[in-house]
């Protein structure tokens, strides 16, 4: 006959388990909830899965521009400028003469600086007109460096990031808080630096892939594998099913690409040749572009 005391003592130790068992649960379940929410997301540093530093996460990762914002105004996304003020300047003023009414709202597909030769004019006047941009890899490579300077004083830039030292902390904040994605409803338009993986939501989209990524490669299995060599591969916006239309810059070796539901519009204004933007409705997009003055930087 069993010893009393001793299924007692199982019994007891059977139930401080189950105890155990399910605070670790909701300790996990907890922190889960936690790491998912948009709060917690907001103020955490993020660490791309293939970045090899951290940098802080914008507030709004995915912008949505509803109907009061862009209600009478008429949509302009413009291609990488890479710090091509003049350019910029003189495009921006060839859209407000076709729109006499005043109500051009630009968006920029990111790389709004680095490799052109005013990036700092560049960021400062961006902050003083009325505009949205997404982040690109070049405007992300820029923050990286103006952060790792604010930490430390004597960190020593590259050579090609020198003028970085002459941001502010208004510029800094405002590299800072460019989403990776803007969305607007309305035109059923995406806007992102580089690209998109079909299938996958933008909240479950790769952050780095979104900012670097040129080409997409079918596997065997039959998964699409991101790729930014442009020789890996299919160029990723042949594989966008839509019903969105997503324009993007990063790519200014393939120039302006007019896919079915997506347009690229890195007309690699910085290597000399064009600057380029589109006017964006529901039924249409109209294309439109000013050359370099010359040749910034050698591809």
């Amino acid at each position: 006959m069993p010893n009393l005391n001793s299924v007692r003592g199982r019994t007891l130790s059977c139930f401080i388990l189950l105890i155990m068992a399910a605070l670790l649960a909701n300790i996990v379940s907890f922190i889960t909830r936690l790491l998912n929410s948009d709060q917690s997301r907001s103020l955490l540093s993020v660490r791309h899965p293939s970045s090899k530093y951290k940098l802080p996460y914008p507030r709004i990762p995915h912008l949505i521009l509803d109907d009061e914002l862009i209600s009478g105004r008429h949509i302009f996304i413009i291609g990488d400028v890479h710090g091509c003020l003049e350019e910029l300047e003189e495009l921006l003023q060839k859209a407000k003469s076709l729109r006499p009414d005043g109500r051009v709202l630009p968006l920029f597909v990111g790389d709004l600086l680095s490799k052109g030769p005013y990036p700092v004019e560049t960021v400062r006047k961006l902050q003083q007109m009325e505009h949205f941009a997404v982040r690109g890899n070049h405007d992300e490579a820029v923050l990286k460096q103006a952060l790792s300077l604010k930490k430390d004083p004597n960190y020593e830039l590259p050579s090609k990031y020198a003028w970085v030292r002459n941001l502010s902390n208004e510029d800094i904040a405002y590299l800072q808080e460019l989403p990776y994605t803007i969305s607007i409803p309305n035109l059923n338009v995406i806007i992102v630096h580089a690209g998109l993986v079909p299938g996958i939501s933008l909240k479950e989209q790769d952050l780095t892939n979104m900012i670097i990524m040129r080409n997409l490669e079918v596997m065997s299995d039959g998964i699409l594998k991101p790729a930014e060599l442009t020789d890996e591969g299919e160029a990723w916006a042949s594989f966008w099913p839509g019903p969105e239309h997503v324009y993007f810059g990063h790519d200014a070796r393939r120039k302006l690409q007019l896919h079915k539901h997506a347009t690229g519009l890195d007309t690699g204004c910085v290597y000399g040749h064009e600057l380029t933007g589109a006017f964006v409705t529901k039924e249409s997009r109209e294309i439109l572009n000013v050359q370099a003055k010359e040749v910034y930087k050698e591809t």
